[in-house]
């Protein structure tokens, strides 16, 4: 349905600022936690196709995870992850699944449970790791500066994209796109440091949207693997325009991590 992707992106907006700005945190990670599940859900459906992968059981492993990384702490998230690797060939095992593609079954869900604890984890720590306002301005400037570089990348590779960027994993993407998802990058940030973030210093700022012009791209190829290996368009049709909530959460979680090093190593001080 044509402008299906802008009146949804109209509706979303709103509920997306509230969660991030105005309520508490635990809300914010209980959203993520919630958005984190339904992607692996969809990635599990996916994987589904071709492999033996568990899916409820699966599930259950990641929010006991993501539940149990976000009380821990960042420091502890190691132990979580090798716990995820050690509890999930028991699942597969106990749960009484098919021997022949036991390999890939209990690798596929092991993935699942571990990406989605790493970028979902990822994304919360983002709200929590600084004091005070600090938390809700990094998280802003995060979203605002994919969504603000993706819908340049989607706007000027619809007009100009004439180069592709990797046909066979997603040919709609061209390099003309992602020079105007670069220019959108840069533009966000520098928006974002008017509007609300002036602690954000010049070069935390600059290496924030260059890491993300390179990484937000990234993070929706390697969605698209997935979806080219067992033959989908999106992940889902739940979100008109724009896909499922894979689609929508790939470079916003894939992201999470690396901006979350970089504003930990710089500091949103940083000079």
């Amino acid at each position: 349905m044509k402008g299906a992707r802008e009146l949804t992106a109209l509706v979303l907006l709103p509920i997306a600022f509230a969660v991030i700005v105005v309520l508490p945190p635990a809300v914010y990670l209980a959203v993520i936690g919630l958005l984190a599940l339904l992607a692996a859900w969809e990635l599990l459906r996916m994987l589904r196709l071709r492999h033996p992968v568990p899916v409820v059981p699966t599930l259950v492993v990641l929010a006991l995870a993501l539940a149990g990384v976000w009380l821990a702490g960042l420091g502890r998230a190691g132990w979580v992850l090798a716990a995820v690797v050690l509890v999930m060939p028991l699942v597969y095992l106990l749960g009484r699944y098919p021997i022949a593609g036991a390999a890939a079954g209990i690798a596929g869900a092991t993935f699942a449970v571990a990406y989605f604890v790493v970028a979902g984890g990822g994304m919360g720590f983002l709200r929590t790791s600084f004091p005070g306002d600090l938390g809700w301005k990094v998280v802003l400037t995060h979203c605002l500066t994919i969504w603000g570089g993706d819908s340049a990348a989607y706007y000027v590779g619809s007009r100009f994209g004439r180069h592709r960027l990797s046909p066979q994993v997603s040919p709609k993407k061209s390099w003309e796109g992602v020079i105007g998802g670069t220019a959108g990058s840069f533009l966000a940030v520098w928006i974002c440091r008017m509007l609300f973030f002036p602690e954000l210093a010049p070069v935390a700022a600059v290496a924030v949207a260059a890491l993300l012009s390179v990484l937000a791209p990234l993070g929706d190829l390697a969605e698209s693997l997935f979806k080219r290996d067992v033959g989908v368009k999106d992940s889902s049709t739940v979100l008109p325009g724009h896909g499922g909530f894979l689609d929508r959460t790939d470079s916003l979680f894939y992201a999470a991590p690396f901006v979350l090093a970089l504003l930990k190593a710089l500091g949103p001080f940083g000079r």
